[in-house]
This record gives C-alpha cells, structure tokens and sequence, in this order.
C-alpha cells in the first residue's frame, strides 16, 4: 500500500512511563493552536499524493492537551482536501471516545494502539498504564464509530519467559478485533529504563533472525524489524570517561553492549569490502592522532584504499573507524604500561571472542582481510587467532622482520619505514 508519513510532537505523552518507549518521555513544542497549525500546514507541502497519511505524534493524538480538539479537526480537514482516503493515528485506550472519533468526516480513521502484548501481568511490569479490558473496550468504540483498529504487538519484550507462546496468545486475541496487526522488534531507546536492562545484561534485543523465527508463522501479519535507526546511544549523564588498564574496565557494560550491536546488527558499509585491522590511539577520537593522521594521508596514495574498511582493535573491541567518533569510544584511556601480566591474558581472551564474533557475523561480506598491528602486541594475536579459528585468511601490512627494526622507535607503525611497508603489501 502506498503511504505518506509525518512525523508531529507536540506536548508530552499523558503517560511517559512504558519501560521500553523513549518516545513518550520526550517533550515536542508548546501545543499551541495557531503553531500548530502553522508547523501542520508546512509538513503537509512536503507530502505526496497517496491513499494513506500515517502520524506518529510520540503520544496519544486524541489527548486534547497533546492535539486540541480544533487542531484534530483541522487535520482531518487538510487530510481529506489533500485526497488522503485513510488515515492513521495513535492513541492510548482512554482517550478513544465516540465524541472524538466523530470529528473525522469524509475520510477512513484507523487509530493504532500499542497494546505490546496480551498479558496483564506482564503490562503491569511494563509499566503500560492501561489493561487488555482496556484495550478492549477501545476496540469496541472504534467499532461503533465506524472506525477501524491497527494494534501493535512488541516482539522480544522484557520479562516474558517463552516468547513463542506469548506471540500465539497476543495475536490470538488482538485479531478478534483488529483491522491490521504490526509486529514490532523491541529495541532499546536511550531515554527508556529497557537501556539500562541492556547495559546490566538483563536483556538482549532479538536479532533478525530471531525476530524472524518468531514472526514467520502469521503470515499477512505486518512486521516492523527495525523500527528506528537503532544504534548504542547514552544518554549524556552516561557519558563518563573509562580510564584505566583494568579487567573491569575491559569488560564494561558500554563495551559489551557495543559488541553486541556490532555483531548482531551492525552492517558494514556495502562499498567497504576490505577488511584492514589496524591499531588504536591514546588521543581520542582516533582520526586527530599522529598515526592517524599519517595512515590516512598513506592510505590515500594506495589504488582503491576506498574499498578498505578500517576496523580498529582495542580494549572496547572491534571499532569500526566511521563509528569511532561516537561514545564511548571518543572518552577511553588504556595505557598500556599499567598493564600486569594478569590484565594481558584477559585482552587477550576477550578481544580474541570480539574479533570472532564480529568475523563470524560479517566476514561474507569482505573479500580480502589485511592486519596492520604490532606483530609483539595482544591485539595481533588476538585478530590472527579469531582467523584461524574462521579459516580466514590474512595478510600482514607489516612483517615481523621489518618490525623488528623499527619496534623501539616512537610510534612504530607512524613511521616513514613502517608505512612503506605498508604501501608494498596492500594490493587491493
């Protein structure tokens, strides 16, 4: 079905508390009338000929401090002139009354309710704020009024223990009453306590093909797998330097989710299909150091270098260059001479495990792999190990002969000597 979006805040959502919906703890503009209108009538310019205009309003659209009823009603109005046949909105259950639905003339209302799942216990953890009666008694105004019913189902939420069984329950019921069914990957919104579940390792968000393993079976059932550009996003209060060469700071939870992310939903850039492992830096963000900067002038002299994909290897891990500005890998300190023996083993152990799950998850998607690391050095050791165990093959921009002769030079790989090395053994 062809289909327009706009995406309207105004206000705040009356209840803010679900425990995985960042979206309804955000504040939009000052619901004032005339604003409104004025932010509405720009948003409608930009907008195609189509059957259907979804809104999505982080909130409930029949909440009159949200959306005044006069705001509704001129919606409704420039929906229709516009040659809109439906239109979809949100709302929660309390808000659904047969005066307001009255309002939409002349054009299909079909009013989405994020029920998440049809467990009252499990609501109540949730922090939902309204039951399956609830929800219930909504779908039964709509009917009267004539209007129709999208219910949304979160897939892999918290605290449900057999999902499959959940899924076949919520749906069972929610089609009794329903015109169209979403169902929706649940993924961790900074602003939501479901983040932090994240970080504690309480939780983890289903993959794709998990996700896919438990939606298959309802077929011509809507699904929605990556609702939002989800990427690991802290919130500023989070965002605290990680100093120190400790086993806890290696396994920090912002690390580990990070791993997590990248090798269960990360997709390397479809134009980067050259491996190259490379080194950290104690400056951060990577891309203002010395090293940095001297490999990426070199790089630029070798044919097709904008094939290569930089992957950094270092104590979060495996870090992908173009995602090296964010936190925290902008906000870390390793220095290597606190370093004990004890410490050594373990970043060993550990980058080795993060190398090999993020090659498992992408190395179809690299055609060639190239190492420039220190041949002495933990993270070397670990990116050969990982290929070993992969079957991968990999070749090293700097042999152990030729670093044998530059190792007690200051930033040995920064070198003139290093980087001619470099530019002999990259052949893309």
């Amino acid at each position: 079905m062809k289909y327009e979006t706009m995406f309207l805040t105004s206000g705040k959502c009356s209840w803010g508390e679900c425990y995985a919906c960042g979206w309804g703890r955000l504040t939009g503009p000052d619901p004032k009338t005339n604003k409104l209108k004025s932010i509405i009538d720009r948003k409608f310019k930009g907008l195609h000929k189509s059957k259907r205009l979804r809104i999505f309003a982080s909130g409930s659209f029949f909440d009159d401090k949200q959306f005044p009823r006069e705001v509704r009603k001129y919606i409704f109005n420039k929906a229709r002139d516009h040659g809109f046949k439906e239109l979809v909105v949100e709302s929660r259950p309390e808000f659904i009354t047969n005066d307001r639905l009255n309002d939409c003339k002349d054009i299909q209302l079909i009013v989405a309710i994020g029920l998440e799942v049809a467990d009252n216990n499990i609501l109540k953890k949730y922090r939902k704020g309204f039951t399956v009666e609830n929800y219930i008694q909504a779908a039964e105004v709509l009917k009267i009024c004539g209007c129709k019913l999208r219910t949304y189902l979160m897939v892999g939420m918290p605290f449900i223990k057999d999902h499959k069984k959940s899924l076949k329950k919520s749906v069972s019921l929610v089609k009794k009453y329903s015109d169209e069914i979403v169902l929706i990957n649940t993924f961790p919104h900074r602003e939501a306590p479901i983040f932090d579940a994240w970080i504690a390792g309480k939780w983890k968000p289903l993959d794709k093909e998990e996700f896919k393993r438990l939606v298959d079976p309802y077929k011509g059932v809507e699904t929605d797998f990556d609702n939002f550009a989800f990427v690991p996003k802290f919130h500023r209060d989070k965002e605290k330097w990680i100093k120190g060469a400790t086993i806890k700071n290696l396994l920090h939870p912002y690390f580990e989710v990070w791993q997590d992310y990248l090798a269960r939903f990360f997709e390397p850039p479809k134009e980067n299909d050259i491996a190259f492992f490379t080194m950290c830096s104690f400056k951060k963000p990577y891309r203002k150091s010395t090293f940095f900067k001297n490999l990426l002038v070199t790089l630029k002299e070798i044919k097709n270098s904008d094939k290569l994909h930089i992957l950094v290897v270092s104590t979060p891990g495996v870090v992908p260059f173009e995602l090296s500005y964010r936190y925290p890998f902008d906000k870390y300190d390793w220095p290597e001479w606190e370093e004990t023996p004890k410490v050594k083993k373990k970043y060993l152990e550990v980058t080795e495990k993060r190398v090999y799950n993020y090659l498992k998850s992408h190395s179809k998607h690299y055609k060639k792999f190239y190492c420039y690391l220190k041949p002495d050095s933990e993270s070397y050791q670990a990116v050969h190990n990982a290929c070993k165990k992969l079957k991968i093959k990999i070749i090293d921009c700097i042999d152990k002969e030729n670093y044998e002769l530059i190792k007690d030079m200051r930033n040995p790989l920064s070198t003139n000597e290093a980087l001619s090395v470099l530019i002999k053994k990259l052949k893309i």
